[in-house]
């Protein structure tokens, strides 16, 4: 899982309006199959008890994930993530 936070940190910083549910943030920011979804999904609580991810349920029942905010402090949380777990995993 620390690979998919630095990898979810790194689009969101780098894409601050991006918003997905878990499927789509799976297949279309991660490229990863179906089957990965439960650990995207880890990854996405991570992130969001860090305080830098926010999920909205939409009119549809279905939950997207979204940046909670774009100010510098959000950015310099999300730079650690990504050192972070980049140093884990060399």
């Amino acid at each position: 899982m620390p690979e998919l936070v630095r990898r979810l940190a790194g689009y969101v910083r780098a894409n601050p309006l991006a918003g997905d549910t878990k499927e789509g943030i799976a297949q279309w920011w991660l490229g990863l199959t179906p089957a990965s979804v439960k650990a995207v999904e880890r990854a996405l609580l991570a992130l969001q008890a860090a305080g830098v991810l926010e999920s909205i349920s939409a009119v549809d029942g279905r939950v997207r994930y979204r940046r909670g905010s774009t100010d510098a402090e959000s950015d310099a949380q999300l730079d650690r993530f990504v050192a972070l777990h980049a140093t884990k995993n060399t």
